[in-house]
């Protein structure tokens, strides 16, 4: 299964080696001091500089240091403060001072975990079946000031055994290729024009695809994996968006007296303290895996086409995730002035509310979805909504009075439900 960091990345053709590759410079925003440009090379290269605009319209070039991640080269620098623009060539990435348009998604890579007769073989070639491409089109259109990607970019782990396994060869794993294949190449034009917050997904935790993440998703604070990063804070002025770092949080429960509990527990009490203190009236919380979730038990990563055989063979019932998240959260609540919490994680889109704050998942952006049947949605509790199991992703618009409308969109960048989250419960309504 399954913000705060923006980037911009350099020049990604992957996919046919006789092309001329490009570079494409990002930027990622995290803690003031943190945030950073990088830039990446496909094979390899030396480090051509990026100019930056400031607030009082001074410029400034900002030579790149350079590490290697499986033959690509990664350009990285902090970025000073102040920064309203970064250019490198054509691409020019505008810094924004107060968001109004920002696109959430999540959980996008192809699934391919396959050994033994035992897996899923997600159709990676079709946009049907991983329409990750397809929504990325869509987002383009949207011209969004700001993307929060809420975690799990990489999926193509492994696939032996079948004979659809055979066109995947070279391309699995943690190395370079795949992660290209997952996330960069499809996410090329956004990433050359847009910044982005980058969630940690577990996915991306220390068994799995954290070096790719460490180098090129993240803050230039060395490539070492901790299994808990540091929660960021990025500013707009009276608006704070916070990135805590769940990912390695189990979803079944876990001794209070563990390790693993207690340190999840005094990071997020050192998270509550930092909220607190902050001047910023206005709080969004971004996490990978949901304080509160539902998850069925069975069908839950079917390739869409497989839909029907998964709603056949699925049994009536779900599951409650995470209760650590809920047992810590029940023991020390968050601030009020916390407005909203998204998550990943989960394969689908559902809102969740009640005794705090309203709740988005927002995990149906490319990997296979978990699937919700007639009878498992007639077990759904009160204070949840789950909405039906299709691809897409979330527009959050902000109007001329402050208030804030979530637009859940399909694929193709149509609004199927709205949802007023300025409103106490979140009400959620089909488009019309």
């Amino acid at each position: 299964m399954s913000k705060i960091q923006i980037l911009f990345f350099t020049g990604i053709g992957f996919l046919i080696a006789s092309c001329a590759q490009k570079q494409v410079a990002l930027v990622g925003l995290s803690n003031e001091g943190q945030s950073f440009v990088k830039v990446i090379h496909p094979d390899g290269g030396s480090c051509d500089p990026v100019r930056l605009d400031f607030q009082n319209h001074e410029t400034q070039v900002l030579q790149l240091n350079k590490i290697n991640f499986d033959g690509a080269a990664v350009c990285e620098a902090t970025l000073p403060k102040n920064v309203v623009r970064v250019t490198q060539d054509s691409n020019s990435i505008v810094i924004p001072q107060e968001p109004k348009k920002i696109v959430i998604l999540g959980d996008t890579g192809c699934r391919l975990k396959f050994q033994d007769g035992r897996g899923v073989i997600q159709n990676c070639d079709s946009e049907t079946d991983w329409p990750f491409q397809r929504i990325m089109r869509s987002v383009e259109k949207e011209k969004p000031d700001l993307v929060v990607h809420l975690g799990d970019y990489h999926y193509r782990e492994t696939c032996k055994g079948d004979a659809k396994c055979k066109k995947f060869e070279g391309a699995l794993g943690y190395g370079f290729k795949p992660w290209a294949l997952d996330f960069l190449n499809p996410s090329l034009e956004v990433l050359k024009t847009t910044p982005y917050i980058f969630v940690r997904g577990n996915h991306e935790d220390c068994h799995r695809a954290h070096e790719g993440f460490l180098k090129m998703l993240a803050p230039l604070s060395g490539d070492r994996c901790v299994d808990i990063q540091d929660t960021a804070y990025t500013s707009f002025g009276n608006f704070l968006i916070v990135n805590f770092d769940d990912s390695n949080l189990d979803d079944s429960p876990l001794d209070q007296d563990s390790v693993g509990f207690k340190t999840i527990q005094d990071k997020y009490k050192k998270m509550v303290e930092t909220i607190a203190t902050r001047p910023e009236s206005t709080v969004w919380l971004f996490i990978h895996r949901p304080f509160w979730g539902l998850s069925p038990r069975a069908g839950n990563q079917a390739p869409k086409s497989n839909m029907k055989q998964a709603a056949a063979s699925a049994e009536n019932s779900l599951d409650l995730v995470n209760v650590n998240l809920q047992r810590i959260f029940k023991e020390l609540p968050l601030p009020n002035k916390v407005k909203m919490i998204f998550s990943g994680h989960i394969h689908a889109v559902q809102v969740a509310v009640g005794d705090h704050p309203p709740q988005m998942v927002i995990g149906e952006s490319g990997t296979s979805l978990d699937f919700f049947n007639d009878q498992n949605l007639k077990a759904v509790p009160s204070g949840y909504r789950v909405f039906p199991s299709d691809y897409g992703y979330v527009l959050m618009s902000k109007d001329d009075f402050g208030k804030w409308t979530a637009n859940i969109k399909s694929i193709h960048g149509q609004t199927d439900f709205t949802c007023q989250v300025s409103e106490p419960g979140v009400p959620c309504l089909a488009y019309k």
